[in-house]
């Protein structure tokens, strides 16, 4: 009884996790395109879209994901438009990751 009960706990947390993530991916996501066009509207080589934006902000959004605490997702959550200071750290950090992803554009 007592494991199945831990079974179904961990389970219920897991999926929370997940949920979270995805609502950060989400909303992260659409800011994140918004930051970036806004960023690089100088460059007249070619008209840029939010939509050129999507791979590089996926991948930023998952790499948040997985690296911000629970308590972290969850400011992010409730106000995905906040930049506090621990989230520059992982930024940063992301958005190496992400330049150098094999899966990404250019």
């Amino acid at each position: 009884m007592f494991r199945s009960n831990l079974l179904i706990l961990g389970l219920l947390l897991t999926l929370s996790g997940y949920t979270q993530a995805q609502s950060i991916s989400s909303d992260f996501q659409k800011n994140c395109a918004k930051e970036q066009l806004q960023e690089h509207k100088d460059i007249k080589t070619k008209l840029l879209t939010e939509e050129d934006f999507k791979p590089y902000c996926s991948c930023l959004a998952e790499y948040i994901s997985k690296s911000a605490s629970s308590k972290q997702v969850n400011e992010l959550v409730m106000n995905p438009k906040a930049k506090p200071e621990w989230l520059k750290t992982i930024e940063f950090k992301a958005m190496k990751a992400c330049i150098t992803d094999p899966k990404m554009n250019t």
